[in-house]
């Protein structure tokens, strides 16, 4: 009998922890590259779902047949979905906005969205030294991020100027602009509505003031600067964390990306007449002309 005990508990821990990763929507370009980076680090089998078109039902029967022991949740739409049907179940993500508006259970593990404040501070400053001030827009969802700069641009002689929005609010242009820089963060409320994005960098367009922005799309729109994640190194990292996990070590539940992606307009910069440190354009990945 202690023998059929013993094979019995010897073949409960064979089974390996089954994998699935959730994509929100593959064909969204840093989703994609998150996926291909973590197929490629990852050691041990898994499933992938892209549930960009997937209906509500669909998703649910898919959880509920599959049940893995493991979900990486691409995307806030992913997140939630295996929040909702596989609570009980380990849930590792990437690539929300702002993760803390959401709730998180204790089994909740995963990359934040956004850089660490005080790397972007660092970034900032090294390439525009002569920043003094520094404006930005909020929300209660990013209260958070904005008291971090503020506490974070303290340590390097810069004065923070935010404006809290809520839904349909209007821009307070006149103390945006009054100051050296505008830095726009991925707030939920500021990003939903395209136009007023669209109307607020004309603005700050006209009166000649520098935005620093969070990603890459938004140099066309006008962008000096962009500080972003690589997201090639987010999937890596998660992969990492599953890794760990599934191997009985220890990690950090809650980290930061590791790997910055920077891109710089020198030559909005130089019709600005704004004045950057030429010395630090190595920390820049990729410079536009």
């Amino acid at each position: 009998m202690r023998l059929i005990i013993i094979l019995l508990l010897l073949t409960i821990s064979l089974v390996a922890e089954t994998i699935l990763l959730m994509n929100s929507n593959a064909k969204i370009e840093r989703y994609e590259s998150m996926e291909k980076a973590f197929t490629n680090s990852i050691d041990k089998p898994f499933k992938r779902i892209d549930i960009g078109n997937m209906s509500k039902k669909k998703i649910k029967e898919y959880l509920y047949d599959e049940y893995p022991d493991i979900v990486y949740a691409i995307g806030t739409k992913a997140f939630q979905y295996a929040r909702k049907y596989v609570p009980e179940k380990k849930i590792f993500f990437s690539s929300i906005v702002n993760y803390k508006r959401l709730k998180m259970g204790k089994k909740c593990f995963g990359v934040s969205n956004e850089l660490h404040t005080g790397m972007k501070i660092t970034l900032l400053k090294s390439l525009l030294s002569q920043t003094k001030t520094l404006s930005m827009i909020y929300s209660r969802y990013t209260k958070n991020v904005y008291e971090s700069f503020k506490e974070e641009a303290k340590h390097v002689g810069i004065q923070v100027i935010g404006q809290k929005i809520d839904e349909d609010d209007i821009f307070d242009m006149p103390k945006i602009q009054s100051a050296d820089v505008f830095v726009m963060i991925a707030d939920p409320i500021l990003i939903k509505d395209e136009k007023k994005v669209k109307r607020l960098y004309s603005t700050l367009k006209k009166a000649n003031k520098p935005i620093i922005a969070y990603h890459p799309l938004y140099i066309k729109y006008g962008a000096v600067l962009v500080l972003s994640v690589d997201t090639p190194i987010v999937g890596r990292q998660v992969a990492a964390m599953i890794q760990s996990d599934m191997n009985g070590n220890a990690f950090t539940p809650i980290q930061m990306p590791i790997g910055t992606k920077i891109i710089f307009n020198k030559g909005l910069a130089e019709r600005m007449k704004l004045y950057y440190d030429k010395s630090a354009l190595g920390i820049v990945n990729k410079v536009i002309k």
